[in-house]
């Protein structure tokens, strides 16, 4: 996987305090960064120049309309995307110092970018821990805020809050109930203005904090046995295929394992038997089984995942947690 990024992007795009917080990639430091500055510095993302150019066609006519985003990345320019002319570039440096305004003084955990750099992210971490059964088992989430943008249109500014189980490094981003974990903020004019707007409401990450360790202790308090379990696997993966037509039969018993595995697995060892077990064990299989070893797009799509901004893996989460829920 680490191959596969440097590939893709190059060696300095990534940065993590101490161990890599979701990704298992990049370049580690181990003293504390307090300073979006320094973070975009160790993690290759300072000073990229981010533009719009105007683009011509090959006879030299300039085509109304549309720009293409040119970046200034480890010595070369890239060409990041193509934009039309109300497009407006957030940089590197406007974003994690948005990140670091919603709470003055925190810890960065992560910063880096994905295809190509069109893609970048960083995290903070609060202090803030919710510990499950903190006399017994000790179960600990920790919390990160994080951000992401792009420079090719394809998002906006984005981000949100993202628990993460310690002990496996399982990110569990959920809404709950009018409480959603994340927010947007799409490349216009106006974008400024909504940032500081958001910055105020995000300042009240606390409710969240606390809604989601009233979920997590719900969930620990309420017993799961193997056999409901195993029907939570059977409603996300469907029934077995009748025959083994290109292997379709070993594929789906291969899922099923991986999800065995998660359950039954050391990380959830001590929590196996509840809810908040089969839903950090949903999670985990969904979030560490994937294929990260084919392609360079699995690894980005597995970065993408841990850091919490792949849509469909968000959507997956909850779903997990909804049906963990409804068991009877």
């Amino acid at each position: 996987m680490v191959a596969a990024i440097a590939q893709a992007q190059g060696r300095d795009l990534f940065a993590s305090f101490r161990e890599p917080a979701w990704h298992r990639l990049g370049n580690v430091f181990t003293e504390e960064v307090t300073e979006y500055q320094r973070m975009l510095v160790l993690s290759g993302l300072a000073d990229w120049n981010v533009r719009q150019v105007p683009m011509f066609t090959e006879s030299g006519i300039e085509i109304p309309g549309q720009y293409a985003i040119l970046a200034d990345i480890n010595g070369e320019t890239r060409v990041l995307g193509v934009t039309g002319e109300r497009y407006e570039i957030i940089s590197n440096e406007s974003a994690f110092e948005f990140l670091q305004s919603l709470a003055d003084g925190a810890r960065w955990e992560t910063a880096g970018a994905l295809k190509n750099g069109s893609v970048v992210f960083g995290s903070i971490a609060f202090e803030r821990e919710t510990v499950i059964d903190p006399s017994g088992v000790a179960d600990v989430v920790k919390t990160y805020a994080l951000v992401h943008t792009s420079h090719n249109g394809s998002k906006g500014l984005g981000g949100g809050l993202t628990p993460t189980r310690v002990v496996c490094q399982n990110t569990l981003n959920v809404a709950l109930g009018n409480l959603d974990w994340r927010f947007k903020i799409r490349h216009t004019a106006s974008a400024e203005e909504r940032m500081l707007a958001q910055a105020e409401l995000f300042r009240q990450a606390h409710v969240y904090f606390d809604a989601f360790e009233v979920e997590a202790q719900a969930l620990y308090a309420k017993p799961v046995t193997d056999k409901q379990y195993d029907n939570l696997v059977t409603k996300i993966v469907g029934k077995a295929p009748g025959n083994n037509v290109k292997g379709a039969l070993t594929k789906y018993e291969n899922k099923r394992e991986l999800f065995t595995q998660a359950w039954k697995g050391a990380p959830n060892s001590g929590i196996r038997g509840t809810a908040w077990g089969a839903f950090n064990a949903l999670t985990e299989a969904n979030q560490w089984g994937r294929n990260t070893q084919d392609t360079d797009n699995g690894a980005e799509n597995f970065a993408a995942a841990g850091a919490g901004f792949d849509i469909p893996t968000n959507v997956f989460r909850q779903k997990s947690l909804e049906l963990v829920k409804a068991i009877r």
